[in-house]
């Protein structure tokens, strides 16, 4: 089994163990859908904090394709769409928001990924001391699946430049700029 295949393979296990337990353990009323807020892969409160990206189903539940930095820190969550009515943009193109805010990507087309690699592709740049960020585990040419999220939380100002690295040459790129 390829490595790919293998994550992905693991991640829908755990996505469908933790769609279980949450069926199972839930003490709202019958019918009482939530809001899907707290769903993540780990069987964490949605407080998780790690390095990478953080995929997840419009519900909320984390799922395959990329590794984890979804910091819930109390700041403000923007929302940017990836290829809507299967454009090759994202949409807004420049984002600004505040340190400890968060961008999450909304996958509305198909063959889509996020990357704010600049070892990745020549026109992505962060600011010094910031952490990389991606939808992809590894492969810059992964995509995410259409009606999935991708989440990542600035915690160093300035500004970053980001693309769809399938994409970059139509000119799929984003810009997010985070003040102090």
């Amino acid at each position: 089994m390829q490595r790919t295949n293998r994550r992905r393979f693991l991640a829908g296990i755990a996505t469908t163990g933790t769609v279980l337990a949450a069926g199972c353990s839930s003490s709202g009323s019958a019918g009482d859908g939530g809001d899907g807020s707290n769903g993540t892969a780990s069987g964490g409160s949605g407080d998780e904090t790690a390095t990478g990206g953080n995929a997840t189903s419009e519900s909320g539940g984390s799922t395959s394709g990329a590794s984890g930095n979804s910091s819930a820190s109390g700041g403000e969550t923007t929302t940017v769409a990836s290829g809507p009515d299967g454009r090759l943009v994202f949409e807004p193109e420049t984002v600004e928001i505040s340190v400890g805010d968060t961008v999450a990507w909304e996958f509305e087309s198909a063959g889509h990924n996020v990357s704010g690699v600049p070892e990745d592709n020549e026109e992505v740049s962060i600011p010094d001391g910031a952490e990389p960020f991606s939808s992809y585990d590894g492969d810059p040419y992964a995509v995410v699946e259409e009606g999935k999220t991708y989440e990542h939380t600035f915690e160093t100002a300035g500004e970053y430049t980001y693309v769809c690295i399938p994409h970059v040459s139509s000119g799929m790129v984003g810009t997010v700029t985070v003040s102090e």
